[in-house]
Order: C-alpha cells, then sequence, then structure tokens
C-alpha cells in the first residue's frame, strides 16, 4: 500500500513539474522579444563608440587623449553590457534565487511586458514602488510576471493596469486589477507565441505563492520571505531536474 501512494504521490510530483517546465518555456516565449531587443540595447553604445574611434584612427591627425578615451569608454561599455547581458540571461537560467525588494522586482517585471502591452493599448500603474519587505526574484520573475499577462491577455480590450503590494498576514500580497477600458491601440500588436491561461500562472507560482483571479483581478498572497525563498529553491532544483 505504501508503495503505490510512493509511486502515485511522484507521478504526481512529476506531472506538476512538467507543468511549471511547459507554463514557464511559454512566459520566457514571450519575453524572448523584448530580452533579444534589450541586449541588442546595451551592445548599440559600444558600436557607436568603436565607429567614431574607427574614423579618428584613419585621420593622420588623431589627438592622442581622444582616442584614448575612446578605448576606455569602449571598455567601460563592454563591462555594462557584459553585465546586462547576464542578469538578462538569468530570466532563462538563473544560477541562484537572490531576495530582492518588492518595489524593486516588480518594477523589474513590469518593465519586461510594458512594450508589449503597450502595443496592445494597456496602460500601467504601478503603485508597488516603494512596498516593503522582500521576496524571492524567481517568484516575482514567473507568477506575478504571468499573471500580468494572464490577465490582459483574457481582457476583450486595452485596460488600465492598476499593481498594488500590501502586507496580508504573514506574507506580502500583489494585486493586479484591471481599471477603465482605453481606446483601442492605433498600431495591431504582433501575435504572441501563445496566451497566458491561470493554469500556467497557477503551476508558476508552485508553492511560493497562492492565486485568486476574476476577469478583472488577480491577487497573489506570498508567504514570508525565508518561507517563499526555500519554496522558490525547491521549485528551481526541481526545474533543474526536469
Amino acid at each position: 500500500m505504501n508503495s503505490e501512494t510512493n509511486r502515485m504521490a511522484d507521478q504526481d510530483f512529476e506531472t506538476r513539474t512538467r507543468f511549471a517546465e511547459a507554463a514557464r518555456y511559454a512566459l520566457m516565449r514571450r519575453l524572448a522579444p523584448v530580452i533579444r531587443h534589450n541586449m541588442a540595447g546595451s551592445l548599440q553604445p559600444i558600436a557607436m563608440v568603436a565607429g567614431m574611434l574607427e574614423r579618428r584612427l584613419q585621420k593622420p591627425d588623431s589627438d592622442p587623449e581622444a582616442l584614448l578615451k575612446n578605448a576606455r569608454d569602449i571598455v567601460a561599455l563592454s563591462k555594462e553590457a557584459a553585465a546586462s547581458c547576464v542578469d538578462l540571461m538569468s530570466w532563462f537560467a538563473p544560477k541562484d534565487d537572490p531576495l530582492v525588494a518588492v518595489g524593486t522586482g516588480i518594477t523589474q517585471c513590469l518593465a519586461m511586458v510594458a512594450t508589449e502591452l503597450s502595443f496592445k493599448g494597456f496602460s500601467i500603474e504601478n503603485r508597488a514602488e516603494q512596498a516593503d519587505g522582500q521576496l524571492p526574484l524567481s517568484a516575482l520573475r514567473n507568477a506575478f510576471t504571468a499573471a500580468v499577462l494572464a490577465l490582459t491577455d483574457a481582457a476583450a480590450a486595452p485596460r488600465n493596469i492598476l499593481v498594488e503590494a500590501e502586507p496580508s498576514g504573514d506574507g506580502l500580497s500583489i494585486r493586479i486589477t484591471l481599471k477603465n477600458t482605453l481606446a483601442a491601440a492605433s498600431m495591431p500588436a504582433g501575435k504572441p507565441y501563445r496566451k497566458i491561461g491561470w493554469g500556467d500562472v497557477e503551476a508558476l507560482a508552485g508553492e511560493s505563492a497562492r492565486l485568486s483571479h476574476t476577469e478583472d483581478e488577480a491577487v497573489l498572497h506570498f508567504q514570508s520571505a525565508v518561507e517563499a525563498a526555500e519554496s522558490s529553491r525547491k521549485d528551481l532544483m526541481t526545474a533543474g531536474q526536469a
């Protein structure tokens, strides 16, 4: 009896793990264009300074100080671009799961979806920038970002998106609400990889958050930072084993 129970528990665990992996793949496919664009943007200044340096080197009376400044600029910009690209790649393959200030994490996640949503005619009002507390970065990047996309994907028309965060019980709740209807976007948005559904959000939330939602609102209740960090660590380990 115990062996049968354990076998069923293992199967259930594997099923939930695969659902979470599929949901995360869909989320990353949705974010990939923005990540690619941001990577290219971080490299563009290097190309501009390198072009300037090349033109100066072709002049017979080049100023050595100006050349040295351009070379130093390229070194500094290269370091910044490398750091930016490493951070962007951590969306795909995080090496660790640090705690991050809630307001900072929410702002970072909203920045990743702002362009797509603006093309669709949505606007974002972030009232969580000064929110107290910390949460694992992966919990926000996965569950919160997916919740924003799920809510807007299901909306029949562009809306104003209001994001708020407040202490709740032994943890913290993040509320995403669709407010007044806005005019349709003047430019047609590109077709996404696929819509994000509430099943995806629940799979990505895992043990780190509880989800409740209606047509116009989604609420993610996260545990305390310590408990959420432990749950996120388990989710990351599970994802790595899948």
